[in-house]
């Protein structure tokens, strides 16, 4: 009787109260809601400390490289490392380290005695041991909640990271008022520790071997992962949408700025209102991501929502007015983010249990690299040809692209979006 009203509870709140609904989800999920505020945080937090050191936006620009650079090129080492060595052992053992490193900074700058070169090691520490737990971490999730659940969890996951970026950087703000950067460095070694904790208190089956043994190198194994999504065309196409949106259409949140000030003369006040209209489009989306469940009809979601944030995005640039904008570029974040929960999610169902950690891997590799590449470009186009031009160019680029593989994604839909593999 318990055991029906339990699962009623958990219908009523779809894909998220049916993954919610797994006791050791519900570890990760008190665990990720904590970390991932925690890490907005920090983020802030060493900003601040940069510019208190320094007071050059050009050294922003190199923080920012130390910490995310490491995960884009340890990622998809680290990935082979959870598929031989497990990933709850490989992420626990991150955390922990991370935990420490972290906690070193935060009190070197609590006590006054952190420096530049001190903050520069550090932070690549820190990205480096990010880029080991992140995708171990990741790879638990089929583990937790079963195949049919993945996309509601993804979707959680995504939710929550878009409400820690609101509310974060909020704790965060607080702590330095209070004390200084290092309390809110602080916070995120806390967070980090306590998602270790919560991946200890799951009570997992043993992990699955991987297939060809443990008998090489780690390299070995990351070329077998290379080969594995080579082999594997649902993956391959999957990947190459998620280049497609990371080098042509993402990189529009790091152009807001020039938008902003250049294109709508609006200044910090503008900027902080397209953030907002970018967060809340992604928000919305997010839940109703959250809300569903199953993987039928996500290879639609993927590919309509790619289509759709490419002409949202050129309907932004093209916008005649502040006031036309803002429901463009909610439109676009929207669009966006549904296209990168439905295609991880793909991604995580897809994935064979022993190379799932190296897939994820180079997944979050090109997530982080491929952004970076394309604000590079954009950038440097829209010097030349102005702005919305660059956004329009870049955009139009991803459509004939996506226009190409939209065929060949459709014809293996039935095999994507089964959870019987």
């Amino acid at each position: 009787m318990f055991s029906k009203l339990k699962n009623l509870r958990a219908e009523q709140f779809g894909g998220a109260g049916r993954a919610l609904s797994h006791k050791n989800y519900r570890y990760y999920a008190m665990g990720h809601v904590a970390h991932v505020h925690g890490w907005w945080g920090n983020r802030l937090g060493i900003g601040w400390l940069t510019w208190e050191l320094t007071g050059s936006a050009t050294w922003l620009g190199i923080i920012t490289v130390a910490a995310m650079v490491p995960v884009m090129i340890v990622s998809p080492i680290t990935g082979a490392i959870g598929d031989r060595y497990g990933h709850r052992l490989t992420a626990m053992t991150a955390g922990l380290i991370g935990s420490v490193i972290t906690g070193t900074m935060a009190l070197l700058t609590l006590t006054g005695l952190i420096n530049l070169e001190i903050l520069v090691a550090l932070t690549i520490l820190q990205g480096i041991i990010f880029g080991l737990e992140f995708p171990a971490r990741q790879a638990l999730i089929p583990r937790l909640v079963g195949k049919p659940n993945i996309a509601a969890a993804v979707a959680f996951n995504a939710t929550t990271f878009q409400l820690g970026a609101f509310i974060g950087p909020v704790l965060a703000a607080a702590l330095i008022s209070w004390f200084n950067a290092g309390a809110a460095i602080f916070l995120y070694s806390g967070t980090t520790l306590w998602m270790a904790v919560m991946l200890r208190l799951m009570d997992l089956a043993p992990r699955v071997k991987s297939e060809g043994g443990n008998d090489g190198s780690i390299l070995n194994d990351l070329r077998e992962g290379f080969r594995y999504v080579w082999g594997e065309s649902s993956l391959l196409y999957l990947f190459l949408i998620t280049i497609t949106t990371g080098l042509f259409l993402r990189p529009y949140t790091d152009l807001l700025p020039g938008f902003a000030a250049q294109v709508f003369e609006r200044g910090a006040e503008g900027l902080g209102t397209l953030n907002a209209a970018s967060g809340l489009g992604a928000l919305f989306v997010a839940l109703w991501m959250m809300y569903r469940s199953g993987n039928q009809g996500l290879v639609a979601i993927t590919l309509i929502s790619a289509a759709l944030t490419g002409t949202a995005l050129i309907g932004f640039s093209l916008a005649p007015s502040f006031t036309w904008a803002l429901p463009m570029l909610a439109l676009t974040a929207g669009a966006l983010l549904a296209t990168q929960v439905a295609a991880y999610s793909l991604v995580q169902t897809k994935a064979r249990a022993d190379m799932r950690g190296r897939v994820i891997a180079i997944n979050i590799s090109i997530n982080m690299g491929a952004p970076a590449l394309g604000a590079l470009f954009i950038g440097w186009l829209a010097d030349r040809i102005g702005l919305p031009n660059a956004v329009i160019a870049a955009s139009v680029v991803a459509l004939v692209i996506l226009a190409l593989v939209i065929p060949l994604v459709l014809k293996r839909r039935k095999s994507m979006e089964s959870i019987s593999d």
